[in-house]
């Protein structure tokens, strides 16, 4: 196999591994303060001792979730430099907003769990604040680089030694028509598929009764909204994309993956609405959780695999995926087979720790609130 195709390989399925424990850990991580501050002002405990059991899933998933984004930049540096060097200088600003929340969300995580019962409410709200905030800004900033390759606004493009560099042209990529509608939805699917997630565990670790009801009822609330701005957003995001990215707009029309986009949302919204049917919470529940997480890999495999041949798209056309392979990069296939086997082998590991600690560890109660649960 050639170094393109390692190289698309190799990047594919890291990012998409990836993309799935982040959205996890952006869902938690502004699920859990809404619990928590809920349950304060509504003085309800049980909300907060159900905010302290989601917290420490988020810690374990979040671990993973930065494993894999080492491994992500590994590949780009040595297959995808120019696309590296696009995202390190002409997107420095949105990609150090990105880091800037790696950093406030993996150090306000930790606060947040370890000071359970060790501060003021108010004190371990805020905190929990900036753990949502931290966790927000990550996709914000790496937004930037989907809707710069779907269209380059905000860029100039120059071929130098053989590779294509992109470099400011004094538009700001803030406002790429492309770029907040990504963003939004990116925000809100990662809400409505976590959100699905907890619904299900909510009513295999609650008990019942007006506590668990009360529980039930704000998750069942949060998984419509985001439900339904999802689907609004997406709406947005293909119309842009047909305005601004016709090649990826026509490719995807084609094989009818816009369509079959738009039925999957239409039934997630429907399945978020029977949540809030007494006797069928559950079930709804467990079929949203797995038709929201398809919607959202199959509507971003749909996107990435629209641009083929081209990486960069810019408009009925694009820039090769051919020009912005490494040229200096061939290297043994053994190197790369190894590599993708350690993937798998990482990747198993990866899951089989999940079900370790979800299922035969849960998390152990350690307050009088968590008697509630």
């Amino acid at each position: 196999m050639s170094n393109l195709e390692w190289g698309l390989i190799g990047i594919a399925f890291t990012f998409f591994a990836h993309y799935f424990f982040v959205t996890i850990v952006l869902g938690l991580s502004i699920l859990i303060p809404i619990f928590e501050i809920w349950g304060r002002l509504k003085k309800k405990e049980e909300n907060v001792a159900f905010a302290r059991k989601l917290t420490s899933y988020l810690i374990r998933v979040d671990l993973f979730a930065g494993v894999l984004a080492t491994w992500l930049t590994v590949f780009l540096a040595g297959y995808w430099p120019s696309l590296l060097f696009t995202a390190t200088d002409t997107l420095f600003y949105p990609v150090s907003i990105a880091i800037v929340g790696i950093m406030i969300a993996i150090v306000s995580m930790a606060i947040y769990w370890y000071t359970w019962d060790k501060m003021k409410p108010n004190t371990h709200i805020v905190v929990g604040l900036f753990m949502m905030i931290g966790a927000l800004l990550v996709p914000l900033g790496m937004s930037s680089i989907f809707a710069t390759i779907d269209y380059p606004y905000g860029v100039k493009v120059e071929t130098v030694s053989g590779l294509t560099l992109f470099l400011p042209n004094n538009q700001s990529v803030f406002l790429n028509p492309v770029y907040w509608p990504l963003v939004l939805y990116t925000w809100f699917i990662s809400l409505a598929v976590t959100s699905f997630i907890v619904t299900v565990y909510a009513q295999n670790v609650v008990k019942k009764g007006e506590f668990g009801n009360g529980i039930i009822r704000l998750t069942r609330s949060i998984t419509l909204i985001s439900s339904v701005l999802s689907l609004i957003f997406m709406i947005i995001l293909v119309n842009e994309i047909k305005s601004y990215s016709q090649y990826i707009y026509t490719a995807m029309q084609g094989n009818y993956s816009l369509m079959i986009s738009e039925i999957l949302a239409i039934i997630m919204l429907v399945l978020a609405i029977g949540l809030f049917s007494r006797n069928l919470i559950y079930p709804m529940a467990l079929v949203g959780s797995i038709a929201s997480y398809f919607l959202m890999m199959y509507f971003e495999i749909e996107m990435n695999i629209s641009r083929y041949p081209y990486i960069i798209v810019i408009g009925k056309s694009g820039i090769p995926a051919s020009d912005e392979i490494n040229p200096l990069f061939n290297i043994p296939a053994i190197l790369p087979e190894a590599a993708m086997l350690t993937f798998v082998i990482m990747l198993i590991t990866f899951l089989a720790t999940l079900y370790i600690a979800f299922i035969m560890f849960p998390v152990k109660r350690r307050s009088k609130a968590d008697e509630i649960l």
